[in-house]
């Protein structure tokens, strides 16, 4: 209907990036149909563009540092919400990059304070604070701790702390978030899903007023939820509707999470197949109606999806293939249809990136 073909724009040079022998990754930032950016991630930098220009402080490149290397720029998942973008990688603590101004932008850890936690203490094993507020020093009754579990949380009963320091495998030295209620010792104890040993989430998403992560190293099928409406709160609580909530996927096989994506269900993509974080019609979601099921067995790639309508597509594992998952009310199931099909020579070399143009 629109006549004949007819040549594309070309394309516009806007500036070089900081070094061109690197590989760099564009991710974009978007507060408002007037207030959009292009970020340039790049070895231990983020730079930023804004109408067609580069922004600059003092005549050069305004930039902040970022603990992300080369190697790990295109396994970096992101979530934005108004003016926050919540940045994951499995090898790095979960960060928050905020933006006050063109030339004020902020990348700071999340500051996790109750949760989330790994299964509580089923055994005899006690941990006895010495105090209830404050710096307090903590002494399991049994080799529990490693090195690397300084910056975990904690939880003995109703009381949340932070590690803030390793002294042996008995004993480490944390600072409360919520008091312990006393200085005994005590078999209701929990430490934290994520450190430096086990790992931290390697997707994220938003969905239904909950921050939804997925995946680490030592825990790859789990996926974790946020409280309702507090995207920074994860204690589970008594399982009430508004609760967080933890939900690792049962399968044949490990099924590691690659990719999040929020659609007519929330979308979990894993190495082996695509799963749908699925509830009963008409309810939200919540830790009594969590229901994860197989829709297809292709398994993705590490690209994030894209969402264009009603569709999330996703680039195979083999990254060769651009797939359309998507709902079909005939078959009340979703199918994922090959877009590659017609001209596979496109994607010779691999994907690993895309973009969705609307106009």
């Amino acid at each position: 209907p629109q006549g004949a073909a007819t040549r594309r724009v070309g394309s516009q040079f806007i500036a070089e990036v900081k070094t061109s022998a690197n590989k760099t990754r564009l991710i974009p930032f978007e507060f408002s149909t007037t207030q959009t950016y292009v970020l340039e991630f790049g070895n231990t930098y983020i730079r930023f563009y804004k109408d067609k220009g580069q922004i600059l402080d003092s005549g050069s490149a305004y930039e902040i540092s970022s603990p992300y290397l080369t190697a790990e720029l295109f396994e970096i998942k992101f979530a934005q919400s108004a003016d926050v973008m919540y940045i994951v990688h499995p090898d790095h603590k979960p960060r928050k990059l905020a933006r006050t101004g063109h030339t004020s932008w902020t990348l700071t850890d999340v500051d996790f304070k109750r949760g989330p936690y790994l299964d509580s203490n089923t055994g005899s094993t006690t941990m006895t604070p010495s105090g209830t507020s404050g710096s307090v020093t903590i002494t399991a009754s049994t080799s529990t701790f490693v090195a690397g579990d300084v910056g975990r949380l904690i939880k003995i009963k109703d009381g949340h702390a932070k590690i803030t320091n390793y002294s042996s495998g008995t004993q480490v030295t944390a600072t409360t978030t919520d008091d312990f209620a006393a200085t005994s010792a005590e078999t209701d104890w929990a430490l934290g899903s994520w450190s430096s040993v086990l790992g931290y989430p390697k997707t994220v998403s938003f969905f239904e007023q909950r921050l939804i992560f997925g995946g680490s190293t030592n825990y790859p099928q789990t996926v974790w939820a946020s409280e309702s409406g507090l995207y920074e709160e994860f204690d589970a609580g008594d399982g009430s509707a508004a609760d967080a909530f933890i939900y690792t996927i049962a399968a044949n096989r490990v099924n590691v999470i690659r990719w999040l994506a929020p659609a007519r269900d929330l979308i979990v993509g894993t190495v082996g197949g695509e799963f749908k974080v699925g509830r009963p019609t008409g309810e939200p979601l919540k830790p009594d109606n969590v229901q994860i099921t197989q829709q297809t067995t292709f398994g993705g790639y590490t690209t994030t999806p894209i969402q264009i309508g009603n569709a999330v597509l996703f680039v195979q594992r083999q990254q060769r293939k651009v797939r359309e998952f998507s709902y079909r009310f005939e078959d009340d199931a979703y199918l994922a249809p090959d877009m590659t099909l017609l001209a596979e020579h496109i994607t010779d070399s691999g994907i690993t990136q895309m973009d969705y143009q609307q106009e």
